[in-house]
């Protein structure tokens, strides 16, 4: 009934993931690999290869915006991911709209649904990302959020919510 793989790469399989562009001064990458760690204090992880730019520019400057954007922007965040932010200006590419900037010159984007302003405390290697373990200094949430969110699948594949539920919350 299953077909068995030995690498993520080989098995090709959907995994769906919120996406957010993370910004690190004017350079924006596209990053599904991340999660909250902790909810007092607020502290949020985020994985990012060792040989992309944005790395370098994370260890140099220590934090961050994650930019959380409505699903329909996934041809951009796609786009995004394919150009290299050392030989192109990819918020130029982007054509997204400057909303403002956190104290440390990192973009906020006036497209997103939601932002958090992040703080590098830690670091972690382990196989071929870093994990940067931030602290989240301030929550930027869109008056008009869109409630739907963009999923990426990996291999080009994005997705939204079909359908929305709120689940009682006492017994």
């Amino acid at each position: 009934m299953f077909d068995t793989y030995t690498s993520l790469d080989d098995s090709n399989h959907s995994q769906p993931r919120v996406t957010a562009l993370l910004a690190c001064h004017n350079n924006l990458m596209p990053v599904s690999w991340h999660m909250p760690i902790s909810k007092s204090p607020f502290r949020y992880a985020v994985a990012v290869r060792e040989e992309n730019y944005t790395h370098k520019l994370l260890q140099k400057h220590r934090s961050f915006t994650l930019n959380f954007l409505p699903f329909e922007h996934y041809e951009t965040v796609n786009l995004l991911g394919k150009i290299h932010g050392d030989s192109e200006d990819k918020l130029t590419r982007s054509g997204l709209q400057v909303e403002g900037w956190d104290n440390h010159q990192n973009l906020l984007l006036g497209a997103s649904d939601f932002i958090y302003e992040c703080e590098v405390c830690d670091t972690y290697e382990n196989g071929d990302h870093t994990v940067f373990v931030v602290d989240v200094t301030k929550i930027h949430v869109n008056k008009k959020q869109s409630k739907k969110p963009m999923l990426f699948s990996g291999c080009g594949r994005y997705a939204t919510l079909g359908q929305e539920t709120i689940a009682e919350q006492s017994l």
